[in-house]
């Protein structure tokens, strides 16, 4: 993996770290690869290791950005338990497979949930009464106690 430069230039949003994990952050800094390089054979002790100086780390922080790697690494872990306990760790996917006649899986789509569903009749007329409500309470010269379509919406409801 190559090397990189952070450009500041106008008109130049600030880099992103999205797609930036915290296994993949050491591989940005030529330190980090030089180091592992160097001491080739030999390993980290942890093959997820961070390179904060854990116990068997070969990785020692005495180098000049490593202030920056580390704060680097913990917005990045700030936002991946962000992410971890906004979306979760389960997705469920967008089709469900139900096991047909014979055994055989057929694919069934997935609806977002309460996307597609209708509003009840009585949950309308509900919303009716309360809109008349309203009507009622604004103007009070409306007569709707003797409104055919009002008694008739309040003894559906009943």
């Amino acid at each position: 993996m190559g090397g990189g430069y952070v450009a500041d230039t106008p008109g130049f949003n600030q880099p992103s770290l999205l797609k930036v994990t915290k296994q993949s952050l050491a591989q940005a800094f030529p330190e980090i690869r030089k180091m592992l390089k160097d001491s080739e054979p030999a390993k980290c002790s942890f093959n997820d290791c961070l390179h904060l100086g854990e116990p068997g780390c070969i990785v020692k922080g005495d180098w000049e950005r490593y202030p920056y790697y580390f704060q680097l690494l913990d917005e990045i872990r700030i936002r991946e338990e962000f992410q971890l306990r906004t979306f979760g760790t389960k997705r469920e996917g967008d089709v469900r497979y139900k096991v047909g006649d014979m055994g055989v899986q057929q694919a069934e789509p997935r609806l977002e949930q309460k996307k597609h569903r209708r509003q009840s009749r009585k949950r309308i007329n509900q919303s009716l009464l309360d809109e008349l409500d309203e009507l009622e309470d604004d103007d009070d010269s409306l007569d709707l106690e003797n409104d055919p379509i009002v008694r008739a919406i309040e003894n559906e409801n009943q």
